[in-house]
Parts: C-alpha cells; sequence; structure tokens
C-alpha cells in the first residue's frame, strides 16, 4: 500500500469525526444538555491545607483545587485553613506536622511513611453525619503530598504526559469514600536529564518550555533534574593562568537557517536563524554567557519549586579549546567540530596544574549556582587520556580501590564484550577510565571542594564508569560518591547486556543507570523502546539500585515510555503493556483503541531495533546524514523491513485516531503525521541510493529521476513535521531535515540536471 492510501485514510478518519461531532452537537442542543447542567444545587468541597504550610503543600492544594474544577464543573470549592463546618467534602492536604486538621480527623493515626512515600485516605465519619465525607491526601515530605495529589488526580482518570494533561472522556463521580492507599516507591531515584545538545533536543528550549515540561514530570513524579552540559556552552564562566573561558555556543558552534528556501519555515516566523527564544540576536560570548547563566538559574528556580532536587553533569576533563596554551601536550578531543581539548601525555592523574583548572571549574559552579544539590562528573565518551593507565592503576591500587583484578584482566574484559565500546575503544575506555578515576580520588582530597556556600555538601555522583570496572564501582569512586551508570547508547543494548547490572554492589553505593529513552546516534526518527525499558526496570528493582536517568533528544514519541517509567517506579509488577494500554484506554475512553496503540507501539520499537542493529548512526544530526546513503552499494533489506514496521505504525495511529474523542485526539494525529515524515525520509534514503546505482549503470536518466523523488520525498516529509510543529524540538528537527538533507539533495539534483 502507499503513502496515498494512508493520506486518504487519514482524511477519511478527520471527515468522519467531524460527522460524528456534528451529530452529537444536533443531539446534545436538546437533551444532552439538560444532563450537563441539571438544576440541582451545586455540591460543596473545601480543600484544607495548613495555615503555617510549606508553600509546596500550598501549591499543592491549589493543584488539586484545579483538577477538581476541571472534573466537576458544578463543584463549589474553596481552599482555606480552617475545615468548614457545613462542608460535606473535605480534602485535608499535608501531615499532621503540616496540617493539625490531619491529625484531628485520623484516628488510626499517620502511618510509617518515607520521605518520598504517600497516602490517600477516606476518613469514617460520624455515622450520625453520613453525608460528610473526608479525605487525606498527604505524604512523608511536603513533595509527597503534591505527589500525592497528582495521583489522587491519577485514580480520578487524569493522565500526565510531557505536552499536557488527558482528562477522562466521562467524567469520574465525586466521590471521596474507599481511598487506603499508602504508596512508596520502589525506585527512590527517578531523574530528568536535560539541557544535551543538538538542535532538535532541549537545548533548544526556552525557560518556558522547560518550565512546562517540569510540571508535567512533577505530575509522574520524577524528583531529581540533571542539567547535562558540555564545555563549549555558554552556562559557565572561569579562569586559570590568566586564560577565561571565551568559547559560548550552542549545538556544536552550528547554525541553522530557516529563511529563503527552507521547506516550513512558516514555523520560525519570519527569523533569518534557528535559536534558542533566550539567546536570539545575541553574538558575543558575554551576551551568550550572561544569558546562559540567567537560563540555568531559572531552571534551578523552576525544578526546586516543585520539590525537584537539581545536579549539574559536566566533564571535567574536557576544556574549550582556549585553554590548551595552559595544558603543555594537551590535543583536540575527539568530538563534533574540534571544540575542546584533552589532557595528555605530561598531564598525569597527579599534574598539580590539572588539578587547579578543575578545582577552579567546580569552584565557579560552586559560585554561580550556590542552589545547586548534586555534582555529576562524567567521564568523556572517548576517554583518550590514557598514557598513564599503569600508574593510576597501580595508585588505585595501593589505595584499596581495585583488590582482585589485574590491568591485563581488565582490558581482556574491555575488549572482549559485546558493546560497542569493545576491542581497541574498550581498552582504550578501560585505561582512560582508570587514569580519571585516580584524578577524581586525588582532586577530593580536598573535601571543601564539594562545600557550598551555606555549608552544606554537594552530592557527588560520578558518570560513564566503564562496565568492566562494576564488581569494583564502591571502591574506585571518591569515598561518599555515587554513581551513575551507562552501559551502551540504546536501551536494547543494554538489555541485551543486563547480565552486567547484577556485577553493581547496589548495596554498598548509590546506582543509577541511564535509560535511554531515545538515542542521538539511531538519530531524528521516531523511536520507542518500551520492550528494553521494562527488561531494565525489572532488573533494577531485582539488584536493589537507587534507579534511573533518563535519556533522549527529541521528546516527540516518548509520553509512553516516560509515563511507564513513571508507574514502573512505584508499582510491582507492571508490564510495559499494561501501562501503556491502561494509559490509552483511560485517555481515549476506548479499550480496542488503546490496544491498537500497543501495536503501534510494537511496530515503532521494532523499527527503531531495526536500525540500532544495523545502522547505528542512520540519522546522526550531522553533516553528511543523508548524503552518505548515496552511493552504489545495494539497497540493504533491512530499509524494506524498516519501512514496513513504520508504514504498520502509522496504520495503527490512524485507526485508533478515528475511533476516539477527547484530549488524546490531537495527540495521537501529532504522532500520525510526524510518522508520515518517517515514511518519507526512507523514501528518500532508497531514491538517493537508486540514483547512484542508476549513475553507476549509465544511466542519467534514471538517475535524476530518482533524485527528483528523493527531494520530493523529504519535501513532503518536512512538510508533514512542520504541519504539527508544537515545540522547539519540532522547529530545530525541521532546521535540521533543511540543512542536512533538503538543501544537499537539492544541490545534487540540480548539479546532475545541469550534466
Amino acid at each position: 500500500m502507499t503513502r496515498q492510501f494512508f493520506l486518504l485514510t487519514q482524511i477519511s478518519c478527520v471527515v468522519l469525526q467531524m460527522r460524528q461531532t456534528l451529530i452529537r452537537l444536533a443531539v446534545s442542543s436538546g437533551f444532552v444538555l439538560s444532563l450537563v447542567f441539571p438544576a440541582a444545587a451545586a455540591e460543596q468541597l473545601a480543600v484544607v491545607v495548613g495555615a503555617d504550610a510549606p508553600q509546596l503543600e500550598r501549591y499543592a492544594a491549589d493543584e488539586l483545587a484545579g483538577q477538581f474544577r476541571k472534573l466537576f464543573p458544578q463543584l463549589e470549592l474553596s481552599v482555606t485553613t480552617e475545615v468548614p463546618t457545613d462542608a460535606k467534602e473535605i480534602i485535608l492536604v499535608g501531615s499532621p506536622s503540616t496540617n493539625a486538621a490531619v491529625g484531628r480527623n485520623l484516628s488510626s493515626g499517620w502511618p510509617k511513611l518515607t520521605d518520598q512515600g504517600i497516602l490517600l485516605h477516606s476518613v469514617k465519619t460520624d455515622p450520625a453525619d453520613a453525608k460528610r465525607q473526608i479525605l487525606v491526601v498527604g505524604g512523608g515530605s511536603p513533595v509527597a503530598t503534591l505527589w500525592a495529589v497528582y495521583e489522587l488526580g491519577h485514580r480520578l482518570g487524569i493522565r500526565y504526559l510531557l505536552r499536557g494533561d488527558l482528562f477522562p472522556v466521562t467524567p469520574p463521580v465525586l466521590s471521596l469514600a474507599g481511598y487506603d492507599v499508602v504508596m512508596e516507591p520502589k525506585l527512590r531515584s527517578r531523574t530528568w536529564r536535560t539541557v544535551n545538545d543538538f538542535a532538535m533536543g532541549p537545548e533548544s528550549w526556552s525557560l518556558e518550555q522547560h518550565a512546562v515540561c517540569l510540571k508535567q514530570l512533577a505530575k509522574l513524579k520524577y524528583n531529581r533534574v540533571m542539567l547535562s552540559v558540555y564545555p563549549w556552552q555558554p552556562f559557565i564562566s572561569y579562569e586559570f593562568k590568566g586564560v577565561k573561558k571565551e568559547t559560548a555556543v550552542l549545538w556544536w558552534g552550528n547554525q541553522y537557517r530557516v529563511d529563503g528556501d527552507t521547506v516550513g519555515k512558516k514555523v520560525f516566523r519570519g527569523a533569518r536563524l534557528f535559536e534558542n527564544p533566550d539567546f536570539a540576536g545575541m553574538t558575543t560570548s558575554e551576551q551568550m554567557t550572561k544569558a546562559g547563566i540567567q537560563h540555568m538559574q531559572g531552571l534551578i528556580e523552576h525544578s526546586h519549586r516543585l520539590g525537584m532536587t537539581v545536579g549539574v553533569s559536566i566533564s571535567p576533563l574536557e576544556f574549550p579549546l582556549e585553554f590548551q596554551k595552559v595544558l603543555p601536550g594537551s590535543k583536540v578531543g575527539t568530538g563534533l567540530n574540534g571544540l575542546t581539548v584533552v589532557p595528555a601525555g605530561e598531564q598525569g592523574p597527579e599534574d598539580p596544574d590539572l588539578l587547579k583548572l578543575v578545582s577552579n571549574m567546580i569552584t565557579a559552579w560552586k559560585q554561580t549556582y550556590p542552589d545547586l544539590d548534586t555534582l555529576y562528573l562524567t567521564l568523556p565518551e572517548f576517554p583518550e587520556w590514557d598514557q598513564h593507565a599503569g600508574k593510576a592503576f597501580t595508585l588505585l591500587k595501593a589505595q584499596g580501590a581495585i583488590s582482585d583484578a589485574s590491568l591485563d584482566e581488565l582490558l581482556a574484559a574491555a575488549s572482549g564484550r559485546n558493546l560497542v565500546a569493545s576491542g581497541a575503544r574498550g581498552q582504550q575506555a578501560i585505561r582512560g577510565n582508570l587514569v580519571g578515576l585516580a584524578f577524581f580520588r586525588k582532586l577530593f582530597t580536598n573535601t571543601d571542594l564539594l562545600t557550598r556556600g551555606d555549608g552544606k555538601k554537594l552530592e557527588l555522583v560520578i558518570s560513564d564508569i566503564d562496565s568492566a570496572l562494576f564488581s569494583v564501582l564502591d571502591q574506585i569512586v571518591p569515598p561518599g560518591a555515587g554513581a551513575l551508570n551507562f552501559v551502551d547508547y540504546t536501551a536494547r543494548r543494554v538489555a541485551e547486556n543486563r547480565g552486567l547490572l547484577a556485577q553493581v554492589p547496589a548495596s554498598k553505593i548509590r546506582s543509577q543507570l541511564i535509560m535511554t529513552l531515545a538515542d542521538d546516534n539511531v538519530g531524528i526518527l521516531p523511536q520507542s523502546s518500551l520492550g528494553s525499558l521494562e527488561v531494565l526496570v525489572d532488573e533494577l528493582k531485582k539488584q536493589g539500585w537507587d534507579g534511573f536517568s533518563t535519556r533522549y533528544w527529541v521528546p516527540a514519541e516518548l509520553d509512553s515510555s516516560v509515563y511507564f517509567l513513571s508507574r514502573a517506579a512505584w508499582e510491582h509488577p507492571l508490564t510495559a503493556k499494561d501501562a501503556v494500554t491502561e494509559l490509552w484506554t483511560t485517555a481515549t475512553g476506548n479499550r480496542s483503541a488503546a490496544e491498537r496503540l500497543w501495536l503501534a507501539w510494537e511496530h515503532l520499537e521494532k523499527a527503531t531495533s531495526l536500525i540500532d542493529k544495523n545502522d547505528l548512526g542512520f540519522t546522526f544530526p550531522v553533516p553528511g546524514m543523508l548524503m552518505k546513503h548515496y552511493n552504489s552499494e545495494p539497497v540493504p533489506e533491512w530499509w524494506k523491513e524498516a519501512y514496513d514496521a513504520y508504514t504498520e505504525y502509522l496504520t495503527e495511529l490512524y485507526r485508533a485516531h478515528g475511533a476516539i474523542n477527547g484530549d488524546a485526539f490531537p495527540v495521537l494525529f501529532y504522532y500520525a503525521k510526524r510518522s508520515e515524515y518517517a515514511l518519507a525520509y526512507f523514501e528518500a534514503v532508497t531514491a538517493i541510493r537508486e540514483s547512484a546505482i542508476a549513475s553507476k549503470a549509465g544511466d542519467s536518466e534514471k538517475a535524476i529521476e530518482q533524485m527528483e523523488k528523493a527531494v520530493e520525498s523529504i519535501y513532503s516529509g518536512i512538510t508533514a513535521v512542520a504541519d504539527v510543529a508544537t515545540d522547539q524540538s519540532d522547529r530545530g528537527l525541521v532546521a535540521i531535515l533543511n540543512e542536512y538533507a533538503y538543501r544537499p539533495l537539492m544541490a545534487e539534483f540540480e548539479k546532475l540536471s545541469a550534466e
């Protein structure tokens, strides 16, 4: 079946939906309206919060009231600090320590809760006043009380997505009776990573867009935010030996023109360049850094208001190019556009200049952002500082950090494993890790380096330690530090190597796993990893890990994955299928449609896995992204398999979309339009491959014909994304597709046509 068939299907579904809507409106003009607005007196409900309650609990009370007003529009609702004598429905928000009314009304006593435990408890009232209902909504801390409010919303049918709330198609019945819920998380650390790099990721988001996302994450009970930043970004300023950090760019210093011949340029509202709105028009390092610091401070403030802790993840062994002059022997590191330098031969793990430079960097982060809670130190993705591995191993061994394994055994383990970092790259990773870890242990003999200005200590977490060192994690990190562990780029690859997770001594060191929801190496096409995420969540619970941190770039298709993680962190057992089917059944009011959507997600995961297995980097967003496929090799068979999987994904989306109403309707349409883009992209890469094959065979007419087809396909795909673009990631994707796909294709088409 062709893409034209699916476009006709889409149009038919929309027409059918419009007809159904008109019929409902015609019917409602008489009978249904009398049901929606009955003549009976409105019910009264009081939301009671403590007079001296923390700000977060007052916010929780307001959130509860807002949700109830939308769920029950006839309700007369008030938020107060006193229990009204005439109210028939009363919700008490908080705990006995923050709201005296909670203690007075809980005859059974307050349960034993951790700081993350939540409570929903219906109070048995005096039989003489049987019509009065009281519900306690609280937690072991103010933020847990906020989560309890959202758990109540969830049980009333609200489903929280990254993009907003989906209210139930069928309104619930108002009743405060029957609740007896005590919940504690199975995974205590539920971390959201943000900022990142690349124009289609959250690096492009304004503070306003971040704030919307953070609010939704709070509703999903995520409790930590990790700001993942890079040495060349404009979020910090520091000096060493008279050299000041000057590099201050976004998305690796690339620029994306979005005027003139740009396809879908309507989404840019007349702009010349694609920019993060918070940095628009800024050209100097000073301007960018000032804006970057303000942006980051806003992120921290928004997160703290929602009860989340905030950490910054830095790579302390990479520096902007300007510091090369004060690091003798340093070299330009592996990375896009050559923006950083790394230590080399002359700097060992105890080098005093290097220790001072990194100390200056960390001190600058503490002083610029005095409210940070956590410092993540990330070992470089390509740990090239490996010349001193033997010395580093000896230092760690002398400190008792590596008691059993020899260096040769570690190198052999890293070389022979089934990971991207294997063979020579695996050995380099181990050698570089050993040097970096020896350096960190030396660096933090200065314990004041983690002390904030107010005297509190920053939590220290070491990230991306090589899996060959998992069994000795608790020994090799600086004393008291935790570990954020990376195994491989995609969730599928980690799930296949989940045996490595059992090697981590999770009972001895706070351990979190990086959960990749969508990988930049798989690229800019729609992705899902729900099946692999289920395997990994179960493994973390089984091994007693502290939790996880997300990893992603384009958030578009991630609603189901983020939702699954949010529920699975608290519920056990819970399958991805059960969670996702329940999500969309409630959101659409249609079980059959929800089952269709689970099938859609299975097809999407199949497409993701095919790309991951066959061509990691298939749509990595850099120059040559599309044109690297312009060669005369035979068309890979897996391209057709992936195309078919995306086709089935699109089919199930439109089938579900045509059978539902409510808030989920535009969300599914958004997914479906983006699936059209995925098909168009595969049509384009197939066409340019056929063009190259024809050129080699001397068939210039067919070569031009296929190149023109590729141009048309990419144009259609970009238009599909632009038609439903809602945020900066969507707009960033449009900019990237123009720069790395459409314009190179047009240039080649014009070249072929002129020959």
